[in-house]
């Protein structure tokens, strides 16, 4: 990969993503292997999230969008492949084919993946996403997400057992967008819906602890109370940074009051029943706030967030390729390039 920072740390996390994609195959073997596909630890997060620093960084140097053209190809290859989907049917027992209906948690994150392919290189990677011995374009998943918020009882689309989640429907809001400036569509005017549910339902109303409850009840605007987690909060603040970006900052202004401080560093600390689940981790938590804090402009904030994520770097985090691919994502982004990336056409485009 291309250098665009000089750190030996940014240097040392390229070399290992490098060495994951730059096959005509993922290099599985340098993945983490989670024990649920279905969960928050997945293949498919291994991929999309690094593709995204890749993306940041093209923007901000259009000379990359050559050399990591490939990488991005061996990422796509991953997505469709059946590790990634699998889940679908061995763990959630659905007979439906993968992007057929729900399943919004790789539905989702496969519409952003490819809209931002279309978005960096003018066509997707390839003419039609395939698995499962079907075929189905960008723009016809698009329209089917779109189709499915709006005849949800939610506003947004359903994961497993017809429930809503707070972060893969913020990818959902974020492809209306891209859709929207791509093809010139209207998706985008459906997000009030969900933004609704989550203002409305959503927000715990507690002046600690987690901001959301991440889940709705099946086919119902109602929360499910259960679910809370910080990990999903920052994860979901940081997604909506690019769709609602004053909001965020609003919640975050509070919601940081969860971070942790000490000498000089800065974390955000996950119980470990949460890591037991694959739910999220104190390393995943923390790149993903400091990824945040990059994109808000907060500064001395990220720096404390690195400096915790640091000790890994050398040797590797134990969530590879996700935790490099979120470092370097927080090392690429200047304050609001996440959601430039989203709303804002290249530069030179009209």
């Amino acid at each position: 990969m291309p250098a665009a920072h000089s750190d030996p740390a940014t240097l040392k996390i390229q070399a290992r993503l490098d060495s994951c994609y730059s096959g005509e195959e993922c290099d599985w073997r340098l993945f983490y292997r989670p024990r649920f596909e279905r969960a928050n630890f997945a293949t498919r997060y291994h991929l999309v999230y690094p593709a995204l620093a890749y993306y940041i960084r093209i923007r901000k140097d259009r000379s990359l969008a050559a050399p990591l053209r490939s990488q991005l190809d061996t990422m796509f290859r991953g997505l469709v492949a059946e590790r990634s989907w699998k889940y679908w049917h061995s763990e959630l027992g659905e007979p439906s084919w993968p992007l057929q209906e729900r399943n919004l948690t790789y539905a989702g994150r496969m519409a952003t993946f490819v809209g931002f392919y279309i978005d960096t290189y003018g066509e997707p990677p390839s003419a039609a996403i395939e698995l499962e011995g079907k075929a189905i374009s960008y723009g016809q998943l698009s329209e089917s997400l779109w189709r499915q918020m709006m005849s949800s009882p939610t506003g947004g689309v359903t994961c497993y057992r017809h429930e809503s989640m707070t972060q893969c429907n913020a990818h959902l809001l974020m492809n209306n967008i891209l859709h929207d400036r791509l093809f010139q569509t209207r998706y985008a005017a459906a997000n009030a819906r969900w933004l609704k549910t989550l203002e409305g339902q959503l927000l715990t109303g507690k002046p600690g602890g987690p901001l959301f409850f991440y889940g709705t009840k099946s086919a119902s605007c109602e929360p499910a109370k259960e679910r809370l987690s910080l990990g999903v909060d920052i994860w979901t603040l940081f997604l909506m940074s690019a769709v609602v970006p004053e909001q965020v900052a609003s919640w975050f202004a509070e919601w940081r009051k969860n971070i942790i401080h000490s000498d000089g560093r800065a974390s955000v600390e996950i119980p470990s029943s949460d890591v037991a689940g694959e739910s999220s981790s104190t390393q995943l938590a923390t790149a993903w706030a400091f990824c945040l804090a990059q994109e808000l402009g907060e500064r001395e904030l990220a720096e404390r967030l690195r400096r915790t994520l640091q000790d890994d770097v050398e040797s590797g985090f134990d969530l590879d390729p996700l935790l490099s691919g979120l470092y370097l994502l927080g090392a690429s982004l200047e304050p609001g390039a996440f959601r430039q990336l989203v709303q804002a056409n290249p530069p030179g485009r009209g």
